[in-house]
């Protein structure tokens, strides 16, 4: 069932430009609308989001494409912990 409520969160990440290719083959993929609308820089970067077309199930599914992308980012050496 696909809700057209909005619903805006709030995400710890590591690294924000991955988050950004996460949610940009996401959405592509899955037809939704995950965006970035604020980043906050502290100790550690947060990202505020906004999704209106989704499944409950994208909301876990984007969090896993993050983490597969970190590792596959990681394993390449594109990135660095």
């Amino acid at each position: 069932m696909e809700s057209n409520k909005e619903l805006r969160f709030e995400i710890m990440v590591t690294f924000p430009e991955v988050l950004e290719k996460a949610i940009k083959n996401h959405n592509e993929f899955n037809g939704t609308d995950f965006e970035i609308t604020e980043t906050i820089y502290d100790d550690v970067p947060f990202c505020k989001l906004k999704v209106t077309k989704y499944e409950t199930s994208d909301i876990f599914g984007l969090g896993y494409k993050l983490a597969a992308l970190q590792y596959k980012m990681r394993e390449e050496g594109e990135i660095d912990w």
